[in-house]
């Protein structure tokens, strides 16, 4: 178990056997459990998204993984769809932070690009944007 902050206390086991079912391994993906996506990112994602703990706890609460389906999921989403949200947005974010599941689908993570402000693209050069510089400035001014 984990405390998502001081008073909310979360089981991360019982939480890694629902995403196992949410995120079981197939196509070529591991599953939840696997890349340990709950266990080493959980902390992570509810610290940038303290305001999933209480409805988590709600859903961990609600959901027994031994009678859970992804039907069940389903059905969850009109019953109390906090806890559904949190439930779902939890376990996605934990398995993409994973660097197994982020190499197999091939994103580098968030990479700085440079932009060269006068390095005209090709539809650019050839006059795609002429009758938009041409109409000009179609706007309404606000009223003072």
């Amino acid at each position: 178990m984990t405390s998502a902050d001081n008073s909310t206390v979360i089981d991360i086991g019982r939480l890694e056997q629902l995403a196992d079912i949410m995120l079981p391994a197939g196509y070529g993906m591991p599953s939840a459990s696997e890349v340990r996506a709950v266990g080493s990112y959980l902390d992570e994602v509810l610290g940038w998204r303290d305001d999933l703990c209480q409805p988590l706890v709600e859903a961990l609460a609600a959901l027994d993984p031994s009678t859970f389906t992804v039907e069940r999921l389903s059905a969850f989403l009109s019953e109390n769809e906090d806890a559904y949200t949190a439930l779902t947005t939890v376990v996605a974010a934990c398995y993409y932070l994973s660097p197994v599941v982020r190499d197999r689908i091939g994103y580098p993570g968030q990479v700085a690009k440079t932009y060269d402000p006068f390095a005209y693209t090709e539809w650019v050069a050839e006059g795609l944007l002429d009758p938009v510089v041409e109409r000009g400035p179609i706007w309404r001014k606000v009223p003072e």
